[in-house]
């Protein structure tokens, strides 16, 4: 049946409606956003009911999976190349389940823009192949039925459709907000919306200047008003989101003060789509999920482990059994009984450098697990190090670290031991998206990154140490 598509052209926006968000936490310090204000958390019930589930599963599937390199899809591609021959959404739920999973987040459109329901506003949709069904609609259900709650991912940067920055319009801000109703009218309530593409760093995400957060979140509440937004902007503001998203694909990682209420979503597989070979492996090992898992949980921090379904609609054989060895080896905390008082990350921890190249690139931002901020050495430096003095003597095991430019070729990572540098990491390589490497547990005060050889100045987005 043909759909009526909404015009992009010469829309009013509709009048924001402003609603009490009581689900919304208030930040401690000016650091964790707008909503500032000194005193006692507000403990929420949605964000700390939120946070008692624990462990989620995170599930990337669209078009990306027919294109075969587990990224973004391109847009304005045929919908009858998304062929799905085997789907079954429930094989997905008892995998969840087996893992000892309390609720999922699935990818209704990503930023190509091709939507895995029937929406009104658009024939880019699943409607517009040859698979009929509402795969959202058999998400919800299949997991539900099982006792889990139930969210959704959407991305507002849409390629297809043009909403991107520079480019926002009242009527592709109507657009987003017609198929937010749509999720969430038409598929009962809805836990959590994670929302992409909206004041990212990546790709061509509309600002929060350009398209305002209460804009879209005053929307979703007006709706289901304990629907929490979770940005994934990559910022810990609050101002911004109502629970942070750890990019763990980024360089981003829950750091080992965290008291923020907070997500981290890592990838099961190498990629956050399916690939072909990816039924080969590798998986990330079920002692580090666990380990990931528990860091995380012990630190107001959910863990949404993403395993993606492959293109015949199914989740994997070795998918399959590696989750259900993680829901062996998995043993849950105790719930939270009420939500701690928060602190910026990283609290108390100094950050210095062999030099800057510009007031913009200071060496603490390293530690703001801000993905925008980032420290960068002057052109003639040749020592090029950012070090770290947490104080007093730390254990550590593992070091995560991005880069929001890349430049680095070889690097390495130190601590001061008993008056000397000790060698934890060294490699002739670049440092890239994320690196995530172990070493064995070492206490000391400094730790320090130095850049051995560069193609260019890179930019330093974190620097993080963490122990499991």
């Amino acid at each position: 049946m043909k759909k009526t598509v909404l015009c992009l052209i010469g829309v009013s926006v509709q009048t924001a409606i402003a609603v009490s968000r009581p689900n919304v936490v208030t930040a401690m310090t000016d650091e964790l956003g707008a909503e500032s204000a000194g005193g006692k958390v507000e403990e929420s019930e949605p964000v700390l009911s939120f946070l008692n589930l624990k462990f989620g599963m995170f599930i990337h599937y669209g078009m990306s999976t027919y294109q075969g390199h587990g990224g973004w899809a391109e847009w304005n591609v045929d919908p009858k190349t998304f062929i799905p021959s085997e789907l079954d959404c429930e094989q997905w739920a008892e995998a969840a389940k087996s893992a000892k999973m309390n609720y999922a987040v699935f990818t209704t459109k990503h930023h190509d823009g091709f939507c895995l329901w029937d929406s009104a506003v658009t024939e880019y949709d699943i409607a517009s192949s040859d698979y009929k069904d509402d795969i959202v609609k058999k998400y919800a259900d299949a997991f539900r039925k099982r006792g889990m709650k139930v969210g959704l991912y959407f991305s507002v940067w849409d390629r297809q459709h043009k909403i991107e920055a520079g480019r926002i319009t009242p009527a592709k801000i109507q657009y987003t907000k017609d198929q937010l109703t749509e999720l969430l009218t038409n598929y009962g309530d809805v836990l959590c919306i994670v929302i992409d593409g909206w004041g990212s760093k990546w790709g061509k995400s509309p600002t929060f200047e350009e398209l305002p957060y209460d804009v879209l979140a005053d929307h979703i509440h007006s709706i289901q008003p304990d629907c929490l937004v979770i940005n994934h902007s990559c910022k810990t503001d609050l101002s911004v989101t109502q629970v942070v998203h750890y990019e763990a694909t980024h360089g981003q990682h829950c750091p080992f003060d965290n008291s923020i209420p907070s997500q981290q979503g890592p990838t099961l597989q190498p990629k956050w789509f399916w690939r072909p070979g990816d039924e080969e492996g590798p998986l990330k090992p079920t002692e580090e999920v666990v380990d990931e898992l528990n860091f995380a949980n012990a630190r107001t921090c959910n863990y949404l482990l993403n395993a993606a379904p492959n293109d015949r609609g199914v989740l994997d054989d070795a998918v399959i059994k590696r989750l259900a060895e993680i829901g062996q080896a998995v043993q849950l905390s105790a719930p939270l009984k009420s939500l701690p008082e928060m602190h910026p990350v990283h609290q108390g921890i100094t950050a210095t450098a062999s030099s800057i190249s510009g007031p913009d690139y200071a060496a603490q931002n390293v530690l703001d697990a801000d993905l925008f901020t980032r420290w960068q050495f002057a052109k003639d430096d040749q020592e090029r190090w950012v070090e770290l003095d947490f104080g007093k003597p730390m254990t550590f095991n593992r070091v995560v670290c991005g880069e929001y430019r890349r430049g680095t070729e070889a690097y390495k990572i130190e601590a001061l031991v008993n008056g000397e540098w000790k060698l934890l990491v060294k490699r002739q390589e670049s440092i890239g998206n994320n690196v995530n490497a172990t070493f064995a547990d070492v206490t000391a005060q400094k730790y320090r990154l130095t850049i051995l050889k560069a193609s260019r100045p890179p930019m330093i987005a974190e620097l993080t140490f963490i122990t499991y």
